[in-house]
């Protein structure tokens, strides 16, 4: 199952990022984070560990991810560690006049039964990470 949306945040692409790559602020802009952080010290960059409890039908799930490659001014991207179901996301970040174009891809590998809900879960995990990206658009143009 694969996920794309875009959002132009009316900030330049530096604060974007800055934001972006502070993991604590996963639980402040995406709706079913409760909880975010890191695993590993030092800077974020290829090879940092993190981890985010999401709350999935009032179900608290913990999953573990690393950042699998990071270059500042353009891209990051992460692969999870420990879930439920194995993912991967890029978020793709272009400097657009005087605002920033935020492009986020999501991959989620479902295999065997669990691959017959895909058509179900798409709708609802598309609908959940394009309302994720406007709230991360509404707090970064609102501060």
């Amino acid at each position: 199952m694969h996920i794309q949306h875009s959002v132009i945040i009316r900030k330049p692409l530096e604060e974007v990022e800055a934001y972006l790559i502070d993991i604590s602020n996963n639980c402040v802009w995406q709706e079913d984070v409760t909880e975010s952080g890191l695993l590993t010290d030092g800077v974020i960059g290829k090879g940092t560990k993190a981890f985010e409890v999401r709350n999935i039908m009032n179900f608290p799930l913990r999953t573990e991810w690393k950042i699998t490659a990071y270059q500042p001014g353009s891209s990051f991207s992460f692969a999870s560690t420990s879930s439920v179901a194995p993912y991967e996301g890029t978020f793709n970040l272009e400097a657009v006049d005087m605002s920033t174009k935020v492009t986020f891809s999501f991959t989620i590998f479902h295999s065997g039964f669990n691959a017959l809900f895909d058509p179900f879960m798409q709708g609802i995990f598309s609908r959940r990470f394009r309302k994720n990206l406007e709230t991360l658009m509404t707090i970064l143009e609102n501060s």
